[in-house]
């Protein structure tokens, strides 16, 4: 029997998420499943954006590509398959965080901006939340072994989920961390431009 089909699923081509996850996909509930189905999504939402408490650190985080602090920062997401990954693409607070992931093995993925990677172990806990943990981070190609990140989804409803992400470090606690709310867009359906002349 086709897991996803009685969840009210397409199969259909399998995505990044599909192949990393295998069977465990299916655990996920259908909001998320639809998030990361092989056609791709997008999502709209509010975000809460928190830089780290040590002001010392905010000169160096305004260089970077990070998201800048805010109460509610407005969210679109957009997730675009590609022949080797998924691109995504999110506008936070206006402030662009483009990224690419690919599949590293079983279970985990590398996301890629610019020169940053990050390798994230994936799991479906026993309640459908999707975790993930980095388990390796590098910049230029460098090691940076104090540098982690932990983020989650958790469903809300059949068109909401909750996501949770954090950057951290240890003795300095999260340099980043932004939650909040995301629904799903379906894609406009397009204009029918054909007019029928009406006497």
């Amino acid at each position: 029997m086709n897991t996803l089909a009685a969840h009210g699923m397409d199969a259909g081509p399998q995505s990044l998420y599909g192949t990393m996850l295998g069977a465990a996909l299916a655990s996920l509930p259908p909001v998320l499943q639809r998030v990361h189905r092989a056609e791709g999504a997008h999502l709209r939402g509010t975000l809460r954006v928190r830089w780290s408490t040590r002001r010392w650190l905010h000169a160096l985080m305004r260089l970077s590509a990070l998201p800048r602090p805010a109460a509610a920062a407005a969210c679109l997401v957009t997730i675009s398959p590609e022949p080797a990954g998924e691109r995504w693409h999110r506008s936070i607070g206006g402030h662009i965080v483009a990224s690419r992931m690919r599949l590293a093995r079983a279970g985990q993925v590398t996301e890629r901006m610019g020169p940053l990677a990050i390798a994230l172990a994936t799991r479906v806990d026993g309640n459908g939340r999707l975790w993930q943990a980095s388990r390796g981070v590098s910049l230029f190609g460098l090691t940076v072994p104090w540098l982690h990140v932990l983020a989650s989804e958790r469903a809300l409803d059949a068109d909401r989920h909750r996501c949770d992400v954090r950057i951290w470090a240890p003795r300095l606690g999260y340099l980043l961390r932004y939650d909040g709310v995301l629904t799903i867009r379906e894609p406009e359906p397009e204009a029918d431009t054909h007019l029928e002349n009406v006497e």
